[in-house]
């Protein structure tokens, strides 16, 4: 969680929060069209930043286990 908190103040976005209680809940990187995020977020399956996907799964009972990337590729 350290390192993933130092890509996030760097302004990486997450693909996922993984979370305790077996859910994983997507972040902006996802890809995912803007409705279907909609509809996520409204079933705590969807999160913008680390605070809120720690709010949701707060609220849960859970925590957030481990945070995904995307690897990014660069051409040489």
């Amino acid at each position: 969680m350290t390192q993933a908190a130092g890509r996030l103040a760097s302004g990486e976005q997450a693909y996922a929060f993984e979370i305790s209680d077996c859910v994983t809940m997507v972040g902006p990187a996802c890809g995912f069209g803007t409705d279907y995020l909609r509809h996520l977020r409204t079933e705590g399956r969807y999160a913008e930043t680390l605070e809120e996907a720690t709010r949701v799964a707060d609220a849960r009972g859970a925590t957030i286990t481990g945070i995904w990337f995307v690897k990014m590729i660069t051409e040489a």
